[in-house]
């Protein structure tokens, strides 16, 4: 399995390409943004991409989506309680001056445990609600011998996804990040910005992960 973190649109969200080097089927995760520069990047790559897979609904994760979508004819996942802010995509993108895009066309609606695989040997991945950044907020888990999480805001190095936001929860992120530190140490996590980590490196130093979050 390959990893490819591209930062795109003017909140350096990440947008991440996985893809299997035996097959070079790939799953583009959360096109926030630059969908024309995301495109060139998988061109380079050579990689045939086989499905487009959300985190959360905010307009940094989405806004380039469509773009992604109509050019390999791959179906968009996001879990259903998001798809409410995803459909204000367009006025999101003038809030915050980037381009104007459409609200994401959604064609699969992911829920906790759904399991997704693309062709025999290939990538497999499930998907774990974790809300409180926003109600629908999924990772998603590639297990194995280095078992990786595609985090979105859930966490970051260091960090965790605001929960201040218009769908943000503090009981239900506690609940999350509880979760959280049941998985594995050694799990690379790769976030919705910023750099990668492990799950026990945050487990030892994000304050969020070694305390109360309702104790801050």
């Amino acid at each position: 399995m390959q990893i490819k973190v591209i930062p795109v649109s003017l909140f350096q969200s990440n947008c991440i390409v996985v893809w299997d080097e035996a097959t070079m089927e790939a799953v583009v995760f959360d096109p926030g943004g630059e969908p024309e520069r995301i495109l060139r990047v998988v061109e380079t790559l050579g990689v045939s991409v086989k499905g487009i897979f959300l985190t959360h609904g905010h307009v940094d994760h989405v806004a380039g989506t469509n773009k992604i979508r109509d050019a390999f004819g791959a179906k968009s996942h996001m879990h259903g309680l998001d798809k409410p802010l995803a459909q204000h995509t367009p006025r999101q993108c003038l809030m915050f001056g980037i381009p104007v895009e459409e609200a994401p066309a959604i064609d699969v609606e992911v829920s906790e445990g759904d399991r997704f695989s693309f062709s025999f040997g290939g990538l497999k991945f499930s998907a774990m609600h974790f809300p409180g950044h926003s109600p629908g907020s999924v990772a998603y888990v590639f297990e194995g011998e280095k078992p990786v999480m595609i985090s979105g805001d859930l966490l970051f190095a260091g960090s965790i996804g605001r929960v201040d936001l218009p769908g943000g929860d503090e009981e239900q992120m506690q609940q999350s990040l509880d979760r959280v530190k049941e998985l594995p140490d050694d799990m690379l996590v790769v976030p919705g910005h910023g750099p990668n980590t492990t799950v026990g490196r945050e487990k030892a130093s994000n304050p969020y992960l070694r305390g109360s979050l309702l104790a801050w």
